[in-house]
C-alpha cells in the first residue's frame, strides 16, 4: 500500500479545470479533500490546473495584445475568479497553467507535483470536456499517476455517509483500491461492500439461470467460489471495519455485475484498481467506459496500477 491514504502526512491534490461550470463539483471534491487533511493537523496542497492548447494560447495572446506571460496572467486571473465559486476552507489554491492537450498536462502537473490525488469531473466545454470521453483519456485512466476521481454531480462528496462498492479481483492495485475504499469508509463514515466477480465463460449465455449449467462448470464455480470467499474473509480481517463491511461473491460478467450492484446499493463511489487480472478494469476503463463514466451512478475512484504488475 502506498502513501496515498486519509492516514498519511504531506498530501498534495490536483483537480483539473475547464473553467466552467462543470468542473465546480470536481473543485469541490477536492477542497474538502484537502479539508479532511488539514482538520487533522497535516499539511495539504490544492493546486487546481487548467491546460489551454497553443493554439488557444495564441489566439489569447492576441486579444490580450501582449506576450505569453499577459496571456497566461490573465488565465489565473479568470481561474482566481471562476474558483471563488467554490469553498476552500481558507485553502490557498496553486494555479498551475499547462499549455498542451489537457490529459497530458494533467499527468505532468501530477509528476511535477508529486500529487496524491488528481481530481476531475465528468463533462464540461473545451479540451477538458474530452479528458475522460476520448482516446487520451483511456491512456490516462488505464495508468493514473496517482488516484484519480472522476466526480460524479450528484455522487459523493464528502459530505454524508459513503455508500461505497470495491469491486477486486486480489491484484495488488485492486487491493489498493479496496483499502482507499476502506480509509475513507472509516474516516468518513458509511459502509463498504467489497465484490468479488468470477467470471463465466464467454460461451455461457447471460439470461440462463445457474440451475442449468453444465456440471463441470457448476463444479468449478462452487470450488472458485469457496477459495473466493476465503481471500474476502482474510481480505476483511486486515480491514476490521466491523458492521461497515460486506463482502460478496457473484459469478457472471464483471461489467453487468458490478453495474447492477451498484444499482442495488444506491452506491455513490465506487473504488477500481487500473489493472487486475479479470475484465473489470479493463471494462471500465476500454470503450464501454466512454457511456459508463458519463452515466455512473456515482463518483469513481481508480487506483493506479502497482509495480508488480508493471
Amino acid at each position: 500500500m502506498t502513501g496515498n491514504t486519509l492516514e498519511f502526512g504531506m498530501t498534495t491534490i490536483l483537480f483539473g479545470s475547464d473553467l466552467s461550470e462543470h468542473c465546480i463539483p470536481a473543485a469541490r471534491w477536492a477542497a474538502r479533500l484537502a479539508r479532511l487533511h488539514q482538520q487533522d493537523g497535516r499539511p495539504v496542497r490544492l493546486v487546481g490546473v487548467h491546460a489551454i492548447s497553443p493554439e488557444e494560447l495564441s489566439l489569447l495572446r492576441v486579444a490580450s495584445g501582449g506576450g505569453d506571460g499577459d496571456a497566461t496572467d490573465a488565465l489565473r486571473d479568470e481561474f482566481r475568479e471562476w474558483i471563488s465559486q467554490v469553498e476552500t476552507f481558507g485553502i490557498d489554491v496553486e494555479i498551475s497553467i499547462q499549455i498542451g492537450a489537457p490529459a497530458g498536462a494533467l499527468v505532468h502537473a501530477a509528476q511535477l507535483n508529486k500529487a496524491d490525488w488528481l481530481v476531475v469531473g465528468v463533462s464540461g466545454r473545451g479540451q477538458l470536456s474530452r479528458l475522460i470521453m476520448g482516446s487520451t483519456a483511456e491512456r490516462l485512466a488505464h495508468r493514473p499517476p496517482c488516484p484519480l476521481a472522476i466526480v460524479h454531480p450528484e455522487g459523493f462528496a464528502w459530505e454524508g455517509d459513503a455508500r461505497a462498492l470495491a469491486p477486486t479481483d486480489f491484484s495488488p492495485s485492486a487491493t489498493g483500491a479496496v483499502e482507499l475504499a476502506a480509509d475513507m469508509v472509516r474516516n468518513q463514515g458509511g459502509h463498504l461492500n467489497v465484490l468479488h466477480v468470477i467470471e463465466l465463460p464467454r460461451s455461457t449465455p447471460s439470461l440462463v439461470e445457474p440451475s442449468a449449467y453444465p456440471a463441470a462448470l457448476v463444479t468449478h464455480l462452487e470450488e472458485t467460489q469457496k477459495a473466493a470467499r476465503a481471500q474476502l474473509d482474510r481480505l476483511a480481517d486486515a480491514l476490521d471495519l466491523g458492521a461497515q463491511l460486506t463482502t460478496e461473491v457473484r459469478p457472471g460478467y464483471p461489467s453487468h455485475e458490478v453495474l447492477a450492484t451498484a444499482e442495488e446499493l444506491d452506491a455513490n463511489i465506487l473504488f477500481l484498481g487500473c489493472t487486475g487480472r479479470s475484465r473489470v478494469a479493463e471494462w471500465f476503463l476500454g470503450g464501454v467506459a466512454r457511456g459508463v463514466v458519463r452515466h455512473a451512478p456515482g463518483t469513481l475512484v481508480l487506483f493506479p496500477a502497482v509495480d508488480t504488475e508493471d
